[in-house]
């Protein structure tokens, strides 16, 4: 396989360009990402010895608790993330040496190419793991997000919904649906409730199965779907891993809401959120 090396990858404003851009074309589009996560759940049994994977804290805390939205080992899951990840549009990776992303680098970009050239997965389009914590970064984002309908699927939807409420209500981002999930059992679920629903973009934070839900979502349903990652619940909760662009009129404001960090009404107030990775995406 011809790795995709740094310069070949699409810079950030690349993609927000190419996300408004099938928005004004009325063409299906996917965003997804690969990050430590990503890349442990397809090295299982194919890449690592299945002993390796499950020694990984990633893999031991899939077991352990309910925060990566799936359990390993799971050859369905692999499998299902090999065939997103092949027909997704635009997919992010690790940089070589990667320094942002804060987990092992054996678990990075080199097994990324690993896994990669194992499966024959060829990119049609590749840009850096974490766009989706940089787009937020940028007027151009929230601008192409203006007078949109919205879906969010996520543990954190309606948090999300509301803190984008009061620092871009000038923006009337009208959020049409709103879906949780928890488990990548829930995949097929959350593709029929999105079956009748009519909206410009959704924004999915629900660890790797986001992969598989933004590639299925655009392929089968003819949409805009972007893995959004930690980004939503970063930015409710504050965490300056992720710097929003702002309003001028609103960068002076303190928040003092308790919704900004108040998650669904379905969920606990202690619960994570679904991660893809050691530092999360």
């Amino acid at each position: 396989m011809d790795e995709p090396k740094r310069e070949a990858m699409l810079s950030t404003e690349d993609v927000i360009e190419r996300i408004r851009q099938a928005m004004a074309d009325g063409r299906p589009l996917s965003v997804v990402r690969v990050g430590d996560g990503e890349n442990i759940c397809l090295a299982q049994y194919k890449v690592w010895s299945i002993r390796k994977t499950l020694g990984t804290r990633w893999a031991k805390l899939s077991r352990t608790t309910n925060w990566k939205g799936v359990r390993l080992p799971n050859v369905a899951l692999r499998e299902q993330l090999i065939a997103s990840i092949k027909k997704a549009d635009i997919v992010g990776i690790p940089y070589e040496n990667d320094q942002e992303i804060l987990a092992k680098q054996h678990t990075l970009r080199p097994l990324t190419d690993r896994c990669f050239r194992r499966y024959k997965i060829r990119p049609k389009a590749v840009c850096h793991t974490f766009v989706n914590r940089h787009m937020v970064e940028y007027e151009s984002f929230w601008e192409m997000l203006r007078g949109k309908r919205a879906v969010v699927i996520s543990r954190w939807a309606g948090s999300l919904k509301r803190w984008v409420g009061t620092k871009y209500n000038d923006f009337d981002i009208d959020f049409v649906k709103l879906i949780r999930i928890d488990r990548f059992e829930e995949i097929p679920k959350v593709l029929r409730k999105m079956e009748r629903v009519d909206c410009d973009i959704v924004l999915i934070s629900a660890g790797v199965n986001a992969v598989i839900l933004a590639e299925r979502l655009a392929r089968e349903q003819g949409r805009i779907a972007i893995d959004f990652g930690k980004s939503a619940v970063f930015m409710v909760k504050g965490d300056r891993k992720v710097r929003p662009w702002r309003p001028r009129a609103n960068k002076s404001r303190v928040d003092v809401s308790a919704a900004a960090t108040t998650p669904d009404a379905a969920g606990v107030s202690s619960a994570p959120p679904l991660s893809g990775g050691g530092e999360g995406a």
